[in-house]
C-alpha cells in the first residue's frame, strides 16, 4: 500500500482528535458571543485557502470529512440522547437536518467539481461547517434552531403535523378494522355449517 491513504489517514484521524479535545476541554456557551463565530470563520477560511494544496488534500478529505460530519456526531448524538435533558436532543437534531442537507449536497458538488484545488477547498469548508455545528464556543446547530428553525420553520409545520397525525390515526384504525374484519371472515371460513347459523 502507498503513503498516500495513510497520510490521508493521519490526517483525519488527527483532526478528529482535534475536535474530540475541544469537548473534553471547552465549556458549550450556545454560540452567544458573535466575535466567537467571527474569529472561527475567518481562521476556517484562512486555513482552506492558505494551507497549501499539498498539504490540505490530507487534511480535508472525503474521510475527514465523515469522520468530523458523521462518525463523532454519531457518538455526542448518542450520549445526548441518553441523558435526561432535552435541550441537548433538539441541538442534535438540528445537527442531522442539517446535516443531511449539506451530506446531499455533497454529493451533488463532488459531481460538479472536477479540479482538485476546488474539490480539497469544498471538502475544508464543509469539515469547518460540520464542526461549527456542534464546536462548544459556536454551537451552530442550537443557533440555528433558536433563529431559524423555531421562530420560522416550526409555526409552518405545526399545522401540517397535526395534519399527518390526523391522517396517521385514520390509516391505523382502517387497518385495524381491516385486520379484525379479515379474522372474523377467516374464522368463519373454517366454522363447520352447523355453527355458522347460531
Amino acid at each position: 500500500m502507498s503513503a498516500d491513504p495513510w497520510i490521508t489517514l493521519g490526517g483525519a484521524v488527527g483532526f478528529l482528535v482535534a475536535v474530540s479535545l475541544t469537548y473534553k476541554f471547552i465549556e458549550p456557551n450556545q454560540g452567544r458571543d458573535w466575535k466567537i463565530h467571527a474569529i472561527y470563520w475567518v481562521a476556517a477560511i484562512c486555513a482552506v485557502v492558505f494551507i497549501p494544496t499539498s498539504v490540505a488534500r490530507y487534511m480535508f478529505s472525503s474521510l475527514t470529512v465523515t469522520l468530523v460530519g458523521a462518525v463523532y456526531p454519531i457518538y455526542r448524538a448518542t450520549k445526548a440522547v441518553c441523558t435526561p435533558e432535552e435541550a441537548d436532543d433538539k441541538e442534535w437534531l438540528q445537527f442531522w437536518m442539517l446535516g443531511g442537507v449539506l451530506f446531499m449536497l455533497t454529493t451533488w458538488v463532488d459531481d460538479v467539481i472536477k479540479a482538485d484545488k476546488a474539490d480539497t477547498i469544498w471538502l475544508g469548508i464543509l469539515t469547518f461547517t460540520f464542526f461549527w455545528l456542534y464546536f462548544p464556543l459556536t454551537c451552530g446547530a442550537y443557533l440555528v434552531y433558536t433563529h431559524i428553525t423555531e421562530p420560522f420553520i416550526g409555526p409552518k409545520v405545526k399545522p401540517l403535523q397535526r395534519k399527518m397525525n390526523n391522517f396517521i390515526t385514520y390509516i391505523y384504525q382502517t387497518l385495524a378494522n381491516a385486520v379484525h374484519l379479515y379474522l372474523l371472515w377467516i374464522i368463519f371460513m373454517f366454522l363447520p355449517a352447523g355453527l355458522k347459523r347460531i
